[in-house]
């Protein structure tokens, strides 16, 4: 027994030399970007563990500049607080700052990178990204998708119509969401109440939830093998149990795909595979496996569920505590669109309506920290050198409250995406990202603005959206997991708008 004691301790002893030594001369080969003092291994863990780490590294930021370097236990972060630092990485070095850190609760559901949006950057990576894409062109021809929202959207109305009192608008935003989801991804129109679509939003939330705030075992990775936490065995269940629904929605489309029909973006994926397979481009079928398809309907539906889904969720927030600005996209809406349901013709004339959803994105920042970037290679921002395996992160919600971009950051103010005709300006402003910039610019972005201002507009053409009597408007918010703000729970009254 003391043998193994002071095998363990001079194994961490050992460990703790050897940590130090690289750290030494690391800091003398690079001159890297400042940050504050931390304990070595440890790291900075009251920033690292908190949920409002996005906010506590902007404060840093403006002691130690725009870059910042932080310690993750014995990983290296760099944090990019300002519009400059991320172009230079994203945009002008995007091949340096365009590889995935692996971690360990990401290489479990992703079944060890075989997604898009967590794989690292690699040939195979650009060629399914590209397959990807081009399904997604495939589904975005015509009007399967406005016919789907609408369809789903009249749904969820009319069941709204039925509230006489106060309601929780996220239950009913979920539904909506997830229903929107199954059938763009599965083809599927399921009743209300179904019960498969109401496990699936509670096996998703439970999983966000997990996911979202991290895991010992992400900084840590080799201790999952030691001692595994109670919350890991957690995830791990809730992570098969999604895949697996994933796997039979696929299964059962490979068996009744029938080629040139296209129901869904499953479809739309086999679609183009199919077509790469034509084009006599072998290398489809040794990395476009069911493994990697699954994986990238995984990427589109939980990417553009909870994007899509918080984002309305703070649309409507902010539409009760500014009834002026609702009253306004509703005479956008009515002038534009008249008697009948909004439609994808009548986007480019919703200006307004577009410019208050591109301000709540903004204003409420969905994601507070991007997911991480890693240099490839050996790089640099701003001056400082950026090692190759390092891993990078974009600071969202210092871009989207900066100052030095922002007139009165805090306001929530339309008017900042529209010239002075009332049109939607022709450049978006520089430090709005909220699809991030660069090689990883999200893949689903064509699909998910489109989608998000339809259903706001079919809401605010059909609903008067107050608060209930009596209770003040207020801008508070929660956290969920990392990084990630949501509004603080709210009821919502809706009145049926004449015309």
């Amino acid at each position: 027994m003391l043998t193994l004691s002071m095998n363990t301790q001079t194994i961490l002893a050992g460990m703790s030399i050897g940590l130090f030594v690289y750290y030494v001369i690391k800091r003398m080969r690079y001159r890297l970007p400042p940050g504050p003092w931390c304990i070595p291994l440890v790291g900075h863990y009251k920033i690292y563990s908190s949920p409002e780490i996005h906010v506590k590294i902007a404060k840093l930021a403006k002691e130690y500049g725009p870059i910042v370097r932080l310690s993750a236990g014995p990983q290296t972060w760099v944090v990019l607080n300002d519009i400059n630092s991320v172009l230079e990485a994203m945009v002008k070095r995007k091949a340096d700052f365009a590889g995935r850190p692996h971690f360990a609760s990401g290489d479990m559901f992703t079944e060890g990178g075989k997604d898009i949006a967590l794989a690292n950057y690699s040939a195979s990576w650009k060629f399914h990204r590209k397959i990807a894409g081009k399904a997604l062109r495939h589904y975005l021809q015509g009007d399967l998708l406005e016919n789907m929202i609408q369809d789903n959207m009249n749904k969820f109305l009319d069941k709204m119509a039925e509230e006489k009192g106060p309601f929780v608008f996220k239950e009913y935003v979920d539904l909506m969401v997830f229903h929107q989801l199954y059938t763009i991804c599965f083809g599927e129109k399921r009743p209300v109440d179904d019960p498969e679509v109401k496990e699936f939003i509670k096996l998703d939330n439970d999983l966000s939830e997990k996911f979202g705030a991290g895991f010992f075992e992400d900084i840590f990775p080799y201790l999952k093998n030691i001692f595994t936490t109670a919350k890991w065995k957690v995830f791990l269940v809730l992570s098969e149990e999604v895949l697996n629904i994933l796997r039979k929605k696929f299964k059962e489309h490979k068996e009744t795909f029938q080629p040139g029909v296209n129901r869904d973006f499953i479809d739309s994926m086999l679609i183009a595979k199919q077509e790469a397979k034509d084009e006599g481009d072998e290398a489809v079928l040794e990395i476009l496996d069911d493994t990697h398809l699954v994986q990238t309907i995984s990427d589109i539906f939980f990417a553009g569920v909870d994007t899509t889904r918080f984002t309305m969720d703070w649309f409507v927030y902010f539409m009760t505590r500014f009834p002026e600005f609702q009253e306004k996209c509703q005479e956008e809406i009515d002038r534009v669109v008249g008697p009948h349901q909004p439609s994808m013709k009548d986007r480019s004339k919703l200006d307004y309506t577009e410019a208050c959803l591109f301000e709540s994105m903004r204003l409420s920042n969905v994601l507070g920290l991007g997911v991480p970037h890693m240099t490839i290679c050996d790089s640099q921002i701003g001056g400082y050198d950026v090692p190759k395996g390092t891993t990078v992160l974009i600071n969202f919600w210092a871009l989207h409250h900066d100052p030095k971009q922002w007139k009165d950051p805090e306001q929530f103010d339309p008017h900042r995406f529209l010239d002075e005709n009332g049109k939607m300006k022709p450049i978006k402003p520089e430090s709005w990202l909220p699809f991030s910039a660069g090689r990883r610019v999200c893949l689903g972005e064509t699909l998910a603005k489109p989608e998000i201002l339809l259903m706001c507009a079919n809401l605010l053409k059909r609903f008067e959206i107050s608060l209930p009597e009596g209770v003040k408007p207020n801008l508070e918010y929660h956290m969920q997991g990392f990084g990630v703000e949501l509004p603080s729970d709210y009821k919502i009254v809706v009145k049926e708008r004449s015309g």
